[in-house]
């Protein structure tokens, strides 16, 4: 089931509106002084109105809408209790007003006012963080760059000086095999890196069983490396609303705990659903543990040349989850190792058959250009 679009909530705020606009006319009686009165409201109404037709041209995400609708909400009810303070203050002078219309005048200025200007308040705030994300992914691009790049063709280059003067056949193999594999190294931190500005970039949602996700990339990990051992504990089924790329991610997560940690690792995927129906999945190893700091620059979500990770699967993790709506965080396990605790938020009717299959995700083409 589809969730309901956020146009609809100023539409109810627009015939909340008009709704104390006829009733003010209906019963408030006659007299050309309640018709204006009554038209002044309906008018005001129309801002809501005008803003659930608008607001498919706003470059606005889907939760930055609704907080849209909620801070017109707000706004509405503020001016309304105000309206309500100023009537208490009347009536105790002796100078009482129109209740009825001045709620209602209030209530309507209100909806009229935050339905436009939350528009622009959301709008500059999303800004502001999409900013600061492209700051980060700026900032790691250069540290990549500056340090990965540059020491692989460092020590290529060093293998290759003099090799023209070599004539021992084997000595020039092996030079050749050591440059191939920094040359190889550079290759996949470029794509690497070029996935995570793809997975930045990419702002769409897709339905995902993420039981599938989760027991396909372990079985391959496993088939892949004799010595893995993953365990599970997965519900029958669990379809979540998430990045393309989730499946990468959890990939991702999995292959740090079996890669950079000594052979015989414990690794255990558990996932569930939560009381408040979100999603849940940790991923917990016993190795050696993700150092403090860069946990700490995950935390803060940014790079610096003190304090950086050392690859950029971690990044790609946090990117991955971030554009679903989610958080990672990266705790200590005990007694020792990690465990990488994702939260999804939870999808409507999510126990039915997904309305998109899960698919490979690659970078799109238009990276390349």
């Amino acid at each position: 089931m589809s969730p309901i679009p956020p146009q609809y909530g100023f539409a109810v705020l627009g015939g909340l509106c008009t709704g104390l606009g006829v009733r003010h006319l209906a019963f408030g009686g006659g007299g050309v002084g309640r018709l204006l009165e009554s038209a002044l409201i309906l008018s005001l109404s129309g801002a809501a109105f005008y803003t659930a037709y608008d607001l498919p041209r706003w470059d606005l995400s889907e939760s930055g809408r609704w907080r849209a609708v909620r801070i017109s909400a707000l706004a509405a009810l503020s001016f309304a209790a105000l309206a309500g303070i100023v009537w208490i203050i009347w009536l105790i002078d002796h100078h009482a007003f129109k209740l009825s219309f001045l709620l209602s005048f209030a209530a309507s200025l209100g909806a009229a006012v935050g339905s436009r200007a939350s528009l622009y308040a959301v709008k500059s705030e999303e800004k502001l963080t999409e900013a600061q994300e492209l700051a980060t992914l700026l900032s790691i691009n250069d540290r990549v760059l500056r340090h990965n790049i540059r020491n692989e063709l460092s020590v290529g280059l060093g293998y290759l000086d003099g090799i023209e003067e070599t004539e021992d056949r084997a000595e020039i193999a092996e030079r050749v095999g050591i440059v191939r594999n920094h040359l190889e190294d550079l290759v996949e931190t470029s794509e690497r890196t070029r996935r995570i500005a793809s997975i930045w970039r990419t702002d769409t949602l897709h339905s995902i069983d993420l039981v599938a996700v989760v027991e396909e990339r372990a079985s391959q990990l496993t088939a892949e490396d004799d010595e893995a051992t993953i365990r599970t504990e997965l519900p029958d089924d669990c379809v979540v609303r998430a990045h393309p790329a989730l499946s990468l991610a959890i990939e991702e997560a999995l292959r740090n705990a079996v890669e950079h940690n000594p052979d015989g690792v414990a690794i255990t995927v558990r996932l569930w659903r939560d009381e408040d129906g979100d999603v849940r999945v940790d991923i917990a190893d016993t190795g050696r543990g993700i150092p403090e700091n860069e946990r700490r620059t995950l935390r803060n979500a940014e790079e610096t040349p003190l304090e950086h990770t050392e690859g950029l699967g971690l990044w790609m993790i946090y990117w991955t989850v971030t554009r679903s709506g989610g958080t990672v965080e990266f705790e200590d396990n005990d007694p020792q190792g990690t465990v990488v605790r994702i939260r999804l938020p939870g999808q409507s009717g999510s126990n039915g058959p997904s309305d998109g299959e899960t698919e490979t995700w690659s970078p799109s083409e238009t990276d390349d250009r």
